[in-house]
């Protein structure tokens, strides 16, 4: 069956229409992976960064795809070898849409997290079309969506107060208005501790995290994610958590969410999911 795929290209608000038969995909995205994992169809995955994957699709079985290399850079050489129908990829390769191109039209599977959920529904859609798996998206959507629902339900119940942060290098700064703070806090619900969120980067440092007096951190720990030295757990709870937890006369606890599912992918059917639950179970505990 021959399938008709809009290739977007939402970061140059470019689009065009491609006819393909049995399409291969260099998937370059995860969020795009654990989709088409979803629906059965990883098939179509002829190459996907191999050394980036993230734990939750370690587990699976990716002989059959080759390495298309880091997730910032593809390797070119490889792409010339392999019959390659369409290259999936994320925010990162942004910059080298017009290069990628000359192998094989590229869909950005970009989000706006302002209107996060229409935004992630049209890339499975997309998707879901390149790989006959229209009326299977339809179902997982339907069901990812309850899911969901019931847990922005459950979130809305709680008065917990949370600060999103970053780990990099030795070094935590508060990211509030960050892709994943507004998955967070806007989509999930969960009420943000820094009352007024500016774009950027803040040193999440004892007289910051005192001034915006957090119930909950959320770290996420990108050295962890990219194979550098993960952020020391321990130290920073005597460092700073005791110190702040002091200093506020109440308890702020720290949660370590899963780095690889949070800075190597998301907004796929499965990562939604997990990140949602993740979350739901912090507030719980």
């Amino acid at each position: 069956m021959k399938l008709f795929l809009k290739k977007s290209l939402l970061s140059l608000s470019l689009s065009l229409a491609v006819a393909m038969a049995s399409p291969k995909a260099v998937v370059m995205d995860f969020g795009a992976v654990d989709t088409l994992q979803a629906l059965d169809a990883t098939d179509l995955i002829v190459a996907l960064p191999k050394g980036n994957l993230p734990t939750y699709l370690q587990s699976l079985d990716w002989s059959h795809a080759e390495d298309s290399g880091g997730m910032k850079s593809p390797d070119l050489a490889k792409f010339k070898e392999m019959p390659i129908d369409l290259i999936v990829i994320s925010p990162r390769l942004g910059n080298q849409v017009e290069t990628l191109s000359e192998y094989a039209p590229v869909l950005n599977f970009t989000v706006d997290s302002d209107h996060y959920l229409e935004s992630v529904s049209e890339n499975i859609t997309q998707l879901a079309k390149l790989a006959d798996r229209e009326q299977a998206a339809d179902r997982a959507l339907k069901a990812v969506t309850d899911e969901i629902a019931q847990i922005q339900a459950e979130i809305a119940k709680s008065d917990q107060q949370a600060l999103v942060v970053i780990h990099n290098d030795g070094k935590l700064m508060a990211t509030p208005t960050s892709g994943s703070a507004k998955f967070i806090h806007n989509f999930l619900g969960v009420k943000n501790a820094e009352k007024m969120p500016k774009e950027g980067r803040q040193a999440a440092d004892l007289p910051y995290l005192t001034s915006v007096a957090p119930d909950l951190i959320f770290v996420i720990d990108r050295s962890a994610a990219i194979g550098s030295t993960p952020m020391d757990q321990e130290q920073v709870e005597k460092s700073l958590i005791i110190p702040l937890n002091e200093a506020l006369d109440k308890e702020v606890k720290m949660v370590y969410l899963d780095p690889t599912l949070w800075y190597l992918s998301g907004n796929g059917l499965i990562s939604i999911v997990k990140e949602a639950q993740e979350i739901k179970a912090a507030l719980k505990e």
